[in-house]
């Protein structure tokens, strides 16, 4: 038998307070729960597309970037929006602490956001179009 991955299923995302977490993603993301979600509960799953994301509580939050051979922050997770230019300004305007926008060359517009817990993601308007 050849073992064949689907694809990612779930990211565990480790959070000081799921409640307060819940809120801060559906309001600056606007992401859905996966299943009904309580306070009190001590974990949560928000729908990504194909996959979920799960925030769970946490007494210790360890770190989620890394610094790469640049001496440059680099998330482990990155997030596919629409409109990312859009998306850029109204994170701003919520008060989010964002990173520049970067673009890469065949690569696309992306920027770096942190979340509560001063976890660094990152959104990306996808694959660029030909006039960029």
């Amino acid at each position: 038998m050849s073992i064949k991955t689907k694809g990612l299923a779930v990211i565990q995302w480790p959070v000081s307070n799921v409640e307060k977490s819940v809120a801060w993603y559906q309001k600056v993301l606007g992401v859905s729960l996966t299943f009904p979600f309580q306070p009190g509960d001590q974990e949560a799953w928000l729908n990504l597309g194909n996959a979920g994301f799960g925030l769970i509580q946490c007494e210790e939050i360890p770190t989620l970037e890394f610094i790469d051979t640049y001496n440059k922050v680099q998330p482990i997770v990155q997030f596919q929006v629409e409109n990312i230019h859009e998306v850029y300004e109204e994170l701003q305007n919520k008060g989010v602490n964002t990173g520049d926008m970067v673009y890469k060359e065949e690569g696309g517009y992306s920027f770096t956001f942190y979340d509560l817990d001063g976890h660094a993601a990152s959104l990306w308007g996808g694959w660029p179009s030909e006039n960029e």
